[in-house]
């Protein structure tokens, strides 16, 4: 597994990250999401197989395969036990793939002024196209953010926030709280989104958590009360006050 440390490592040298989100072996946005999936596994130390690829992201067994067996082809993983760990080159790839995703999704919403729950599929679309002139651009224009829309940290930004307060929804306690962000596999969930940014449950905003039962979290969020079910409380982590 890479170190976690190395979250901060150089992005600026990207000769070979994006062959690896646009050539056509696999469905490139595929890859991109799983790069998404591997770092963030690999940041909180966490193992990561093919099945769980499958559980977050929109592939079946057979594409999350064709993505497992790109990645390995490229040196940008390792395959043992089933285990998938990113190599030192993959965990640079990954830094790429991410910051530039999360980069555009930060133009779309605060710039292009998409909404919320659409700027994830619609990043997707950039996935491999993103330059590192463009990047560079992209993070004056947008002042180096640390966060993408969804709370994300964005490898990389001088702005990156300190979650390590955060707590799961469906494990925090009745009360007053801070939305901090969505995991990548709920981002990906466009019902989800709609339902989080329709009661103003999104990061950033102040809401209050009033009952847990049974996975279910009933929330008071900025617009008005909804019942959260337990794929959405699950995914999304939010700061007590």
């Amino acid at each position: 597994m890479v170190d976690a440390t190395r979250q901060g490592a150089s992005v600026s040298q990207q000769p070979t990250a994006a062959s690896i989100v646009t050539e056509e072996r696999s469905d490139p946005n595929a890859i991109t999401e799983a790069l998404e999936v591997l770092l963030d596994r690999a940041e909180r130390a966490e193992r990561c197989t093919a099945d769980d690829l499958v559980a977050a992201l929109p592939v079946n067994v057979v594409e999350a395969a064709a993505v497992v067996h790109d990645l390995e082809s490229r040196g940008a993983i390792t395959v043992q036990g089933g285990v998938l760990s990113l190599t030192d080159d993959g965990f640079d790839l990954a830094v790429t793939a991410v910051r530039r995703h999360r980069l555009t999704e930060r133009l779309l919403i605060d710039v292009i002024g998409l909404e919320w729950w659409k700027v994830h599929h619609e990043a997707e679309r950039w996935d491999g196209v993103i330059s590192d002139d463009v990047e560079a651009r992209l993070v004056d224009l947008l002042d180096d953010p640390g966060t993408c829309p969804h709370g994300n940290p964005i490898p990389g930004s001088r702005n990156r926030p300190d979650q390590s307060d955060a707590v799961r929804l469906d494990e925090a306690p009745s009360g007053p709280v801070v939305v901090v962000r969505i995991t990548e596999t709920l981002e990906a969930d466009d019902e989800a989104l709609q339902l989080l940014q329709g009661c103003g449950f999104v990061p950033g905003r102040h809401a209050e958590v009033k009952e847990r039962r049974d996975g279910w979290v009933e929330v008071a969020g900025s617009i008005r009360d909804a019942a959260l079910p337990p794929h959405i409380a699950s995914h999304t982590y939010v700061r007590v006050q």
